[in-house]
């Protein structure tokens, strides 16, 4: 069982909210310093990472037969406004990946099971689940 207090949650005694000490904890606590209520549904965008164009066709149509709305997407790249391309930039882009679209509660643990779930379908085609984030009107 994780220490409540220790390095493994982020704790914040203003507004008693914890959160894991990892990205998907971060995650939250970002959005909640937005003021974003997390006790009410929204949407979230789960990443999946392929490899090339054909496997993410696939994984499409994978998530879709499990019931996730699904869609493969190709991202050129693109800098924002005054970013400059780094070595790290390079190495991201061009990619194919898929997002599956889900309305929920943002929950730690649902986060990680859906996340988990879908490693589960997309792994064995050679996708890996790559984050999620929250869409913000």
């Amino acid at each position: 069982m994780p220490d409540l207090m220790g390095s493994d949650y982020l704790c914040l005694p203003e507004n008693m909210m914890n959160f894991p000490n990892d990205d998907d904890g971060g995650l939250l606590q970002m959005l909640h310093e937005h003021g974003i209520d997390l006790t009410q549904a929204m949407d979230l965008e789960f990443g999946v990472h392929c490899p090339d164009e054909a496997t993410a066709l696939q994984i499409e149509q994978v998530l879709q037969t499990a019931g996730y709305k699904a869609h493969a997407l190709y991202d050129e790249g693109d800098l924002e406004e005054g970013e400059a391309m780094t070595t790290e930039n390079e190495e991201s882009w061009p990619f194919w990946a898929v997002v599956a679209f889900i309305t929920m509660v943002p929950e730690y643990h649902e986060i990680q099971r859906i996340q988990a779930h879908l490693n589960e379908l997309a792994g064995p085609l050679g996708g890996e689940s790559d984050g999620w984030g929250a869409v913000i009107e």
